[in-house]
């Protein structure tokens, strides 16, 4: 396992570092440098990284140690200055959109991260519309020149046509008990694209990585190529985003569904339609739940649903 961009992070960059810059596989390596060689001859190329459903596996460590030696190698065997900065994650269907045009059409040949991409491009999710908005970026972006990299959990929740047609191959993060019994991260499992097609087909039902021998295992180690606590808020900002628009949608659905109750009723087996007073409603609920609902707070839930309903 060689050393790379030993220019950009000398002896000392980070804590632990022996010699200048970050061990990368040798395998994983060639093959990245095949993609290098051949992306300016007007490719585009999209790859996978996944951690066996796992999560704090590495995922993340791994995609930033490929994307700073992308962009290191544009430059040194290309002449192309190409960048590799917090600025190319995205953790957001929305976002990856908007910096995947703004790059490709300013900054072809980048590296672009869609970490937590699980969460926008679950295959299960695949007839909400920012989830086809995404899958639709993937098909049209290849004018673009760049170096996509799709990180989550599951490879297997991916659409079809990403896992088999759009990706080139993929990366499978795991962790191994050491001699001592401890968990130990920096492993992952390469699989070529006739691989990972043959894995996705044969191991999805059971979600079964083993199902399909890999091309090779290799290792990476725990170095960040660029600032670990920015990168952390950064992902911890993100998530909670995504966890306050979960909460804004659960609680349009609450709303949506006292309005329901009280204005329309529900068809009971006797052909009769039932409907709720905000009081009644407020004591069923009580009932059910055991957390006391005033009538006053289903008024307000019904009243924000019906300005929703108007916009």
């Amino acid at each position: 396992m060689g050393k790379v961009c030993q220019k950009l992070f000398p002896k000392g960059y980070a804590r632990y570092q022996k010699s200048d810059g970050y061990h990368m596989d040798d395998q994983l390596k060639m093959q990245l440098d095949l993609l290098i060689r051949n992306i300016i001859n007007d490719w585009d190329f999209t790859i996978i990284i996944s951690g066996s459903g796992e999560v704090r596996v590495g995922k993340s460590v791994l995609a930033m140690q490929i994307a700073q030696y992308w962009a290191q190698q544009m430059m040194e065997v290309h002449g192309i200055k190409v960048k590799f900065d917090l600025d190319h994650f995205v953790m957001d269907g929305r976002k990856l959109i908007q910096k995947g045009n703004e790059l490709g059409q300013n900054h072809p040949y980048s590296p672009l991260i869609f970490d937590e991409a699980g969460a926008d491009l679950e295959g299960r999710k695949a007839m909400q519309s920012l989830t086809q908005d995404v899958i639709d970026y993937f098909r049209e972006c290849g004018q673009y020149n760049m170096l996509n990299i799709l990180v989550l959990p599951e490879y297997f929740d991916l659409p079809k046509g990403i896992a088999l047609s759009r990706s080139m191959f993929l990366i499978n993060v795991n962790y191994l008990a050491n001699d001592e019994g401890m968990f130990e991260r920096g492993h992952f499992y390469f699989y070529s694209r006739r691989k990972k097609k043959e894995l996705y087909l044969k191991g999805k039902k059971e979600l079964n990585y083993n199902v399909v021998p890999y091309n090779f295992h290799g290792r990476f180690n725990n170095f960040y190529p660029i600032d670990e606590k920015k990168y952390r808020k950064l992902k911890q900002d993100a998530l909670s985003k995504r966890e306050s628009r979960k909460r804004s949608k659960f609680l349009l659905q609450r709303d949506a569904s006292w309005y329901l109750l009280c204005h329309e009723g529900i068809d009971c087996k006797c052909g009769n339609n039932v409907s709720f007073t905000q009081k009644q409603l407020g004591m069923r609920m009580e009932q059910m739940t055991g957390i006391y609902v005033p009538q006053q707070s289903i008024s307000d839930a019904i009243q924000h649903f019906t300005v929703e309903i108007k916009r």
